[in-house]
């Protein structure tokens, strides 16, 4: 009797991504959500081939793919919800698309083709503990990835889950649109929950306890507030913040590098231009919009982050992410940029708006001389746009002289430049004769 082929074994890395909500999608519009799917799915195998894996099987709206590296399949997995996010930024509530995704990593048997075993079956497992549009890994994937990919991970224990025999030890990548499963054992701080904390002394540690208190101690003693209202999700947990976020940075800089899963503005922000001179778009936009939800009133990020969704994503997108952002995080900067996504008439009425309700912003009157500024218009620049860009710039610049235009950036250089600039052009007008008049929302 001839003998059977020896049964194909190796370790594989397994994703496994399923579509929340898909019979509701499909009953209210089946032929719009088969063709997103279409669209989706060729994205999707794009990621998975670019990180080294392949799709192995495919059942109505849930897909298994296999990668040699727990480290790609993760990485694939964010590029994916990175995505899936920017992309329904553009659609109604209803009508967005979401994964769950869930990936392990253990011994699998290849059969035509397919992929057989207990690593398959847990990471379809986790993939139900997932979020909507978050990832979730088995403890082996965590240690495997957590000194690879500067991410935040949140601890949620060991989970019973249909048909495994035995607990699985679960972790969450935590995220912007992705929240926390049910009973987590730990939680970590919200990165964009930062901006509420007064921060004194030489460091400001966060203790946020079983009761629901935020402890804040300081050099002024202690303090509490309601978790709730820090935006601060639950059990113990500390945090250190440092107290001069621009010196930080600074530091950062002279020092080099990427930062392994950075938590603070200055950190996030020195990764995210490593990763944009990289050329690693999906890796700066993370640490720039996780930056942006901190609710900081620093206008540098925030321009390089704007400028990098134009970039990639079209200033339609641009709009709708500062749109969120002044919803969800809204800031002085926020407002700001959020109006400089827009174009003409509209682009200066806003900015006007800005300035009428934030006054005491000095980036933004840097920005509406420049809007008003013979190199936007060029030629057609007229006596009152003269008037009103010598009269934002004699402002902007009185506000660095009396100290309040430097806390608005975490890079000094920026900051420089843009009074340099202000310096020279509004010489130039002193020159031409025309006196500065007053405009809405601000007396020069």
């Amino acid at each position: 009797m001839p003998r059977s082929p020896p049964v194909k074994r190796r370790v594989a890395a397994i994703l496994a991504a399923d579509i929340v909500g898909f019979s509701r999608l499909i009953a209210e519009d089946e032929d719009g959500t088969l063709q997103q799917l279409a669209a989706y799915r060729n994205v999707l195998d794009d990621f998975v081939a670019h990180h080294g894996g392949r799709v192995f099987n495919t059942a109505g709206n849930s897909i298994m793919c296999e990668f040699a590296s727990a480290v790609e399949a993760t990485r694939a997995a964010i590029d994916i919800q990175d995505y899936m996010r920017t992309q329904n930024l553009a659609s109604p509530h209803n009508r967005r698309v979401q994964f769950r995704i869930g990936i392990s990593v253990g011994e699998v048997v290849e059969r035509q083709n397919d992929l057989l075993g207990m690593a398959v079956n847990i990471a379809a497992r986790l993939e139900t503990l997932a979020s909507p549009g978050g990832i979730c890994l088995s403890r082996a994937v965590h240690e495997a990835v957590s000194g690879q990919i500067a991410v935040p991970f949140i601890d949620i224990g060991e989970r019973q889950v249909k048909n495994i025999p035995f607990p699985v030890h679960a972790f969450t990548i935590a995220g912007p649109d992705a929240g926390i499963p049910a009973e987590p054992r730990r939680s970590s701080l919200r990165p964009w929950a930062m901006s509420s904390l007064a921060v004194t002394g030489a460091c400001l540690i966060v203790l946020v306890g079983a009761g629901g208190l935020v402890s804040y101690g300081g050099p002024s003693g202690p303090m509490e507030q309601p978790a709730a209202e820090a935006g601060i999700l639950s059990p113990a947990q500390t945090f250190l913040l440092p107290v001069d976020p621009v010196e930080a940075f600074s530091g950062l800089v002279q020092r080099g590098g990427q930062i392994d899963d950075p938590h603070s503005a200055p950190g996030l922000y020195h990764n995210a231009l490593l990763l944009e001179a990289k050329g690693e778009a999906i890796g700066a936009h993370r640490a720039y919009y996780t930056l942006a939800r901190m609710g900081l009133d620093f206008v540098d990020p925030h321009l390089r982050y704007a400028a990098l969704v134009r970039a990639h994503e079209g200033r339609f997108i641009a709009r709708q992410v500062y749109a969120e952002l002044n919803e969800d995080a809204p800031t002085r900067a926020t407002a700001l940029v959020h109006a400089l996504q827009f174009d003409g008439a509209e682009r200066r009425a806003r900015l006007d708006a800005v300035i009428e309700t934030h006054p005491d912003y000095a980036p933004a009157y840097f920005l509406l001389a420049e809007e008003h500024s013979e190199d936007r218009v060029g030629s057609l620049q007229t006596a009152h746009e003269r008037r009103v860009e010598q009269a934002a710039l004699a402002e902007f610049l009185k506000a660095h002289e009396e100290g309040r235009l430097m806390p608005f950036f975490l890079d000094q250089s920026v900051a420089a430049d843009w009074v340099e600039r202000a310096h020279k052009r509004h010489a130039r007008l002193s020159l031409s004769g025309e006196s500065a008049s007053a405009l809405p929302g601000f007396d020069p």
